[in-house]
């Protein structure tokens, strides 16, 4: 077996991180910024920092005091229509799938969570808007004490236009440091928010060294003292990934690196292999049954 385990981060990521909170004495400027009708919009993402080219795979690993996680974007030719105040936008669809595994050995991995997340962005501004998710995972809480018959749960799905909630932004396309922004709102259910904290953040990991990268914090009002610290590098030809770390800190730390375009391992229910959402339908497994 190929057992995987990784060194997650270098000096400089660490001083990029430290330099970055450290700097960020810019004066906080909340956006408000309406949702523009839906012929603003377009399918192609090509936000200089956070690019969705359609076909474009991306992936990443983390090591956890748990073992390892394994994620893996998918950036779809499907679409969803999502109505909001009466009009109908119609969003792209990127696949975001996780796998874990306790002993880091990508054969033994599990599907953890499988996500369908919808967004468009402004053909004028470039800001990249998030419309909501499909989303399934294991229910931790629902297995045996042997940590089986697990069921799984829809919980943190939403769609804007639906019970009141609205989409946000998630990436800005001019970002200036001190911007504060709402990422999504369905009022005690999603709630997350992002800032930009500098624009010439260094990054140095496993897959190369990047320069003028755009670092951002990341934090909902619903889970106090949790936070992301996400850095997002332009490439060349803008064609991805954009996200090549993230740093996360709830209660413990995990580092989260960009690895390329795709696993050198299969991992089940992989979109890549033909698995429909959600993945876990046709996973022949009895740790995760779908309700009725």
């Amino acid at each position: 077996m190929n057992k995987i385990r990784k060194s997650h981060v270098v000096a400089t990521v660490i001083a990029a991180i430290t330099m970055g909170i450290a700097s960020g004495s810019a004066l906080a400027t909340t956006l408000e910024i309406s949702l523009p009708a839906p012929g603003a919009f377009e399918l192609f993402i090509d936000n200089q920092y956070w690019p969705l080219p359609v076909g474009a795979t991306f992936a990443y690993m983390a090591e956890t005091e748990d073992g390892c996680e394994y994620n893996k974007l998918t950036v779809t030719s499907d679409t969803k229509e999502i109505t909001v105040g009466g009009s109908t936008y119609d969003t792209i669809i990127v696949r975001d799938q996780e796998w874990e595994s306790e002993d880091c050995f990508p054969s033994e991995a599990v599907l953890a969570e499988d996500t369908h997340d919808f967004y468009l962005m402004e053909r004028v501004t470039q800001n990249v808007w998030y419309f909501g998710e499909e989303t399934w995972s294991i229910d931790e809480d629902s297995c045996n004490a042997e940590g089986e018959e697990c069921e799984c749960t829809d919980d943190g799905a939403w769609e804007a236009g639906v019970d009141d909630a609205v989409p946000g932004i998630v990436m800005l396309g001019s970002p200036s440091s001190g911007d504060r922004y709402q990422q999504e709102y369905w009022e005690g259910e999603a709630e997350d928010w992002g800032a930009v904290l500098r624009l010439n953040a260094k990054v140095s990991i496993d897959f190369g060294d990047f320069e003028a990268c755009l670092m951002t914090r990341e934090w909902t009002p619903l889970e106090p003292g949790e936070i992301e610290h996400k850095f997002y590098c332009p490439q060349a030809g803008n064609f991805g990934p954009g996200l090549m770390f993230i740093e996360e800190l709830k209660g413990k730390t995990v580092y989260v690196e960009y690895v390329g375009t795709d696993f050198t391992f299969d991992l089940p229910g992989d979109a890549d292999d033909g698995f429909e959402f959600p993945a876990f339908d046709d996973l022949d497994i009895d740790f995760c049954e779908m309700p009725d």
